[in-house]
């Protein structure tokens, strides 16, 4: 257990597009944890789940990403993930390997089993591999990309 609260454990890698990616959880495994409000919760995974290597997001960690089944896909999405209860900019979730814009945002919807999915969507931004790798390396992967406060 402390290994895995430490990220210190085997990972499988892998390469997309040229980016170095460890995978924490498969798709069809379970992630866990407990939340702020001291209760357990547990979602499992619509695609693969980890992150990318030399990079850094908003929570200062790597920047997550979700690895869908068409690898070959040339476009990546990113979706501004924001807290379920306050609606301020969280962290991004990325997807790569799915076929549109819409199949990203129902993988991220199917990722949460609270049902607050729909409250931590802030704004999904589909980008060209390239432009993708640009903003991870160049862009500001610490605030949100567009991102409009709850009225």
């Amino acid at each position: 257990p402390a290994q895995a609260k430490a990220g210190n454990y085997s990972k499988d890698h892998i390469h997309v597009h040229g980016l170095d990616i460890s995978i924490e959880n498969a798709r069809g495994s379970y992630r866990h944890g407990v939340g702020k409000d001291g209760k357990p919760w547990k979602s499992r995974l619509p695609a693969h789940y980890g992150y990318i290597k030399g990079t850094v997001g908003a929570d200062l960690d790597h920047v997550d990403c979700y690895i869908g089944p068409h690898i070959r896909s040339p476009h990546a999405n990113v979706i501004d993930q924001l807290n379920a209860d306050t609606k301020a900019f969280d962290e991004h979730k990325c997807f790569l390997g799915f076929p549109s814009k819409f199949a990203a945002v129902n993988a991220f919807h199917e990722a949460f089993s609270d049902g607050k999915a729909g409250q931590r969507f802030g704004h999904v931004t589909e980008m060209t591999m390239d432009e993708f790798k640009n903003w991870l390396h160049e862009g500001n992967t610490k605030k949100p990309i567009r991102y409009k406060a709850a009225a």
